[in-house]
């Protein structure tokens, strides 16, 4: 892929700077890309392909993470509340009768 400068007069796109993970559109007359970083030309066709894909893995995945995150806390609580109880049943140094 063709790199670009800031400040270099290029056609009509998208333009995307790893940088600082942005993208710059430049209209149907072309014009000049913002100065200070590299700039890498983004085929139209391969952007709209990569935003519906991860758009749907977005939507596929999100309720996964819900449930991930709530059993997870969920369990930890429980394991806690196990714990607590069990504690005082077990004699150790510290509880053990003299």
């Amino acid at each position: 892929m063709k790199r670009y400068n800031g400040n270099e007069r290029v056609k009509a796109g998208l333009y995307w700077t790893p940088a600082r993970w942005e993208i710059v559109t430049i209209g149907r007359e072309g014009g000049v890309l913002p100065e200070g970083d590299h700039y890498v030309r983004l085929p139209a066709l391969i952007v709209m392909l990569l935003g519906t894909l991860l758009g749907g893995l977005y939507v596929i995945f999100l309720p996964f993470i819900g449930f991930v995150m709530f059993f997870g806390f969920a369990g930890k609580k429980l394991w806690h509340l196990a714990v607590k109880a069990w504690n005082p049943a077990v004699p150790t140094e510290q509880n053990a009768p003299k």
